[in-house]
């Protein structure tokens, strides 16, 4: 599969089940667990420049919201590793306090966070269901990634599911990277496409003016809209084209891709 796919505007609207039967833990050096049709992240590309990118719903998509990546587990950060050399197609390590189900970080990230090794960001294929504070769980790379740099156990490795993976309305105080704009109602667990850039039409929780950045304030906001921002920090959706009231979908030329 290519990494850009060009494709016509009632694509986008489509909504696809999960791939059955569901994938394995594929162990060392085997294929991505897929879930959906597409990769998690795919994007297409319509002819007058609007992207789009393929998502997991993490609940009911509301058509105009602000989507977030799923919150992530506390407990799946900073967590002590295995000794790895290089070349190595897994990362062992002893996992948090919470119970995590096969595949659940499967196209998402393994990164090291902690020297030896820190800074280096490894893409997961698959796993086994992870134990609750239990060393000596592992996660496969995917074919291609090796550990590049020898691991000890002073490293620490923090796993991040996708952006596109179980997407959800941002909160009023975002917990999650931002990830697209609903642009159809998608129920939990299934996929179809999300909006991450051109003129799309998106929820203003405060009135607009043409020209300026709007984005998602990073407290005291409105869950899954967008409102002016007044601060660098806030992240930003996109610009308003046209400049709409407070409670009204907007007109924005979104630009998160």
């Amino acid at each position: 599969m290519g990494t850009i796919l060009y494709g016509p505007e009632s694509e986008v609207f489509n909504q696809y089940s999960a791939v059955s039967p569901a994938p394995g833990d594929n162990g060392s050096g085997g294929q991505i667990a897929q879930r959906g049709v597409q990769a998690l992240g795919q994007q297409i590309v319509l002819a007058d420049g609007r992207k789009f990118r393929f998502a997991r719903a993490g609940e009911l998509l509301v058509i105009g919201e602000v989507l977030q990546s799923a919150t992530p587990i506390a407990t799946d950060a900073s967590m002590a590793c295995a000794v790895g050399v290089v070349g190595d197609r897994i990362v062992t390590f002893t996992h948090g306090g919470a119970i995590t189900v096969i595949n659940f970080f499967a196209e998402g990230y393994g990164n090291i966070s902690l020297d030896p090794g820190g800074g280096q960001n490894y893409k997961v294929a698959s796993h086994a269901a992870l134990k609750s504070s239990t060393a000596g769980d592992i996660v496969n790379l995917i074919p291609g990634h090796a550990l590049r740099v020898a691991l000890t156990t002073t490293s620490d490795l923090t796993l991040a599911t996708h952006v596109c993976d179980g997407v959800i309305t941002m909160p009023a105080t975002p917990l999650g990277a931002l990830a697209g704009v609903a642009v159809s109602l998608i129920a939990s667990g299934k996929f179809g496409w999300i909006q991450t850039h051109g003129m799309g039409s998106v929820l203003s929780a405060a009135s607009t003016v043409s020209g300026n950045n709007v984005g998602c304030l990073l407290t005291g906001g409105t869950a899954g809209a967008v409102a002016p921002l007044s601060a660098a920090t806030q992240p930003v959706v996109g610009v308003a084209q046209v400049a709409e009231g407070t409670g009204e979908f907007g007109a924005i030329n979104i630009t998160i891709d």
